[in-house]
């Protein structure tokens, strides 16, 4: 199948015109993110189902991508950064998508499975590794690059009408839905910056004031490093937030004693000294949860050999049906449901559990 090069805005407005309303659009995207914080996007490849368009992003302007896109169910294969990058394009999340890895998880795959994997698996099609390391910004794009491009939407339309026939057959298309709009929602939920300190290396390691700290910290870490569109490492890293937040150094000397980069010290120590103030002086936050006693370790360790035998009885990997912090999540606090347990898990996985908790 031949592809389109599209590099200019009126091109994708007339061919978005004549888009059927609400078809499916199976999609792929390539960026950058090396010294950035925010994805940049340099390849949308689109398969409308009769044609491939290979749309240039260095190129067109963003409106009329977001007029092709929108109002339309978005398939793509693992999807969760491919969100990040058009959202950080065109200002927008998607409305819908459908996620080839999440639908081969419900039929029985790894969680995980690759997209090479699932396209030799359904369509017979050995894929080349071909240009995944590759600049993506820079032009011309090579022969490879633009192979392994259309590769990745070619057979993508093939790929998700068998897992939907399979889905079907087995009762399983809302499962998919659900998931599928639960990972939406947490790529909405990811771009807040509230919440940043729970993805630190080594939070629960802190309670108290100390929390306090690195709760300010995190945030103006994620802040500062997306109005200076660099990663936040790049700024302080996670061991560095630790430190600060078990110190709380009141002065830039302090701040030198810990060994923060000079030119960090220099541009940011105001910043930083007032979040560790702000942490200090405020209450403290909840404790976060602690580690599980023996009988809760115990009991999760049954919990989980009823879970492989429910997943074995779905042809389901346990994984699929439960993550090991949920099961905690349920052991220390049987009458809270984890979201993900709150819907199509409910009945079950989490109400034969619950029985026995």
């Amino acid at each position: 199948m031949a592809y389109t090069w599209c590099d200019d805005s009126d091109a994708i407005w007339e061919w978005a015109g004549g888009l059927t309303p609400g078809a499916p659009l199976y999609l792929d995207t390539e960026f950058m993110r090396e010294r950035t914080y925010f994805p940049r996007l340099a390849l949308v490849q689109v398969h409308d189902g009769e044609a491939i368009r290979l749309i240039d992003t260095t190129r067109v302007e963003a409106p009329a991508l977001l007029a092709a896109l929108s109002e339309r169910p978005l398939v793509m294969h693992a999807c969760s950064e491919d969100l990040e990058a058009l959202a950080a394009f065109t200002d927008r999340y998607p409305e819908r998508v459908e996620d080839t890895q999440v639908a081969a998880a419900l039929v029985g795959q790894d969680m995980q499975v690759g997209y090479q994997r699932l396209v030799e698996h359904l369509a017979g099609v050995t894929l080349p590794k071909g240009a995944t390391r590759t600049d993506w910004l820079k032009r011309p794009l090579t022969r490879e690059q633009l192979d392994y491009a259309e590769d990745d939407v070619k057979y993508l339309p093939e790929v998700t009408e068998k897992l939907r026939s399979e889905l079907q057959q087995l009762g399983r298309l809302d499962w998919w839905y659900e998931e599928c709009a639960r990972l939406c929602e947490d790529a909405r939920r990811r771009a807040e910056t509230t919440g940043a300190w729970r993805n630190v290396k080594g939070v629960g390691y802190l309670q108290g004031q100390e929390l306090a700290v690195l709760i300010q910290l995190a945030e103006w870490r994620e802040r500062t490093a997306r109005d200076r569109d660099m990663p936040k490492t790049f700024l302080i890293r996670d061991a560095a937030l630790l430190d600060l937040s078990r110190e709380a150094p009141r002065s830039a000397a302090g701040l030198h004693k810990l060994g923060l980069h000079p030119r960090v010290i220099r541009q940011d120590a105001d910043g930083i000294l007032a979040c560790i103030g702000e942490g200090l002086d405020g209450p403290p936050p909840l404790p976060l949860p602690t580690a599980l006693d023996p009988e809760q370790r115990k009991q999760v360790k049954v919990l989980r050999e009823q879970v492989a035998d429910i997943a074995l009885s779905l042809n389901l990997k346990p994984d699929v049906l439960m993550r090991r912090r949920w099961l905690e999540s349920l052991v220390r606090d049987p009458g809270h449901l984890p979201e993900p347990l709150t819907g199509w898990r409910r009945e079950l996985v989490a109400e034969p559990l619950l029985a026995r908790v």
